[in-house]
C-alpha cells in the first residue's frame, strides 16, 4: 500500500522485508533516517516480534530521550504508533499525512495516517531527533 505519488521517495521504500531479529520496523526507520535524511540513530534490541519487549523499548528505551514530541509532524519525523493503550511501533512521517513503516507479513508500506486504524494501530506521537 502506498499513499506516496508514483515519483515519492518515499516508494523505493515499499515492500521491503520485515524480517523478525534482522530487519524489523526501527531498522527500516533508522535505513530512512540515515539514506533520505542522513539522520544517524543507534540500533536497540531487534524484539519488535515481541509485543511485550516492542512496548518496553517505545517506552523506556534510552534513545527515547534523544526525541522530542512535536505537535505537527514534518518530513522525516518518527510516528510513534500504539495497539491499544502502549506504544510498540515506530515509522518516518511522509508529509503531508502518510507513514512510512515496516510491518510484519507486509514488509515496508506507506500509509495514510487516517488508515493506521485498518492495521490496528494508532498515533501516539510525533516526534523529531533532538539537536
Amino acid at each position: 500500500m502506498s499513499d506516496a505519488p508514483s515519483s515519492h521517495w518515499a516508494n523505493a521504500y515499499v515492500g521491503r522485508p520485515w524480517i523478525a531479529g534482522e530487519a524489523e520496523c526501527w531498522d527500516f526507520a533508522r535505513d530512512v533516517w540515515r539514506e533520505r535524511f542522513g539522520l544517524e540513530v543507534p540500533a536497540v534490541q531487534k524484539a519488535f516480534h515481541d509485543p511485550r519487549l516492542a512496548r518496553h523499548l517505545c517506552e523506556r528505551h534510552e534513545e527515547r530521550g534523544s526525541w522530542l514530541l512535536v505537535p505537527v509532524p514534518a518530513e522525516g519525523d518518527a510516528v510513534l504508533m500504539a495497539r491499544g493503550m502502549r506504544p510498540c511501533h515506530v515509522g518516518v512521517h511522509v508529509a503531508p499525512d502518510a507513514v512510512l513503516h515496516a510491518v510484519e507479513g507486509a514488509g515496508g508500506l506507506c500509509t495514510p495516517l487516517s488508515r493506521l486504524a485498518d492495521l490496528g494501530y494508532r498515533v501516539d506521537g510525533f516526534y523529531r531527533r533532538a539537536g
